[in-house]
């Protein structure tokens, strides 16, 4: 993986819509999260009884957005990294908005893909294990 000047700014500038959702999202989740966690429902569980790999996603983001981090990732990890993320996201593209010499993109070979997608799919499969051990455990 290496660091090449931009080769489009689209991911960059789509900071700015998804940014703006975010920051609903997390006023939402701040202030309503009644709400949120009233209309959050996993179709997957409804329908099998067991949890996703995303369930138990709002009550983290929840968290989050209040600013209990380690409730937070414990709720779902996946959720709580996405979430890091993608705030990391917003901010590099904010910055590099303003700063032309950040503007970078991220070119792998096709050995690094490969890798990437094995790890994100097992990321997938540990919080899966993981709501499955909760699940076992009551929580």
């Amino acid at each position: 993986m290496r660091l090449v000047p931009e080769t489009s700014p689209l991911p960059r500038l789509l900071v700015f819509p998804f940014g703006l959702l975010g920051l609903f999202g997390l006023a939402l989740l701040r202030w309503q999260s009644d709400l949120a966690l009233h209309l959050a429902r996993c179709p997957w569980r409804e329908l099998s009884g067991l949890p996703c790999p995303t369930c138990g996603g709002t009550h983290a983001a929840v968290s989050l957005a209040r600013g209990r981090w380690s409730e937070g990732f414990t709720e779902n990890p996946l959720v709580a990294l996405g979430s890091l993320l993608f705030g990391l996201w917003v901010v590099f593209g904010l910055a590099a908005t303003a700063v032309p010499a950040l503007r970078r993109s991220i070119s792998w070979d096709d050995g690094e893909k490969r890798t990437a997608r094995i790890l994100a799919v097992l990321v997938i499969l540990l919080t899966w294990a993981w709501e499955f051990r909760r699940l076992g455990s009551g929580s």
